[in-house]
């Protein structure tokens, strides 16, 4: 099987980008991080590895339960992409957090691990 047809899925790929702002009152500015409007990189080819049951977390909490997924995302070898940046899947449309730096497989393609959360929120 060639690298081709191993990226069968798409994804969008957004930056974490780092503001200063001030909250008024005559008060230093803090950084703050958020994610851009528009995806820095649309359309990558890739592939989500999904395994049911190894990477899945339930919580029971109030007012509602948590779901916590942690799965192996393969993207091309020079995709940018960082640690807490936002993966969206095109297909489904669900939001990962890159939990981890990207690593270089024999420069055949690269491996991040995506985490899935309720909400996305920076680590």
């Amino acid at each position: 099987m060639s690298i081709a047809e191993f990226f069968d899925h798409s994804c969008d790929i957004y930056h974490l980008t780092e503001d200063s702002k001030s909250p008024g009152f005559n008060l230093p500015s803090s950084p703050t991080h958020d994610y851009p409007a528009e995806a820095s990189l649309k359309g990558v080819e890739c592939h989500f590895t999904v395994r049911v049951g190894n990477n899945t977390n339930l919580t029971q909490n109030e007012p509602q339960n948590d779901y916590a997924a942690r799965t192996k995302l393969n993207l091309p070898v020079g995709t940018e992409i960082g640690l807490n940046d936002k993966v969206v899947d095109c297909d489904t449309g669900l939001s990962y957090t890159a939990v981890t730096p990207p690593r270089n497989i024999r420069g055949h393609h690269i491996i991040v691990y995506v985490e899935r959360t309720r909400e996305q929120k920076a680590l």
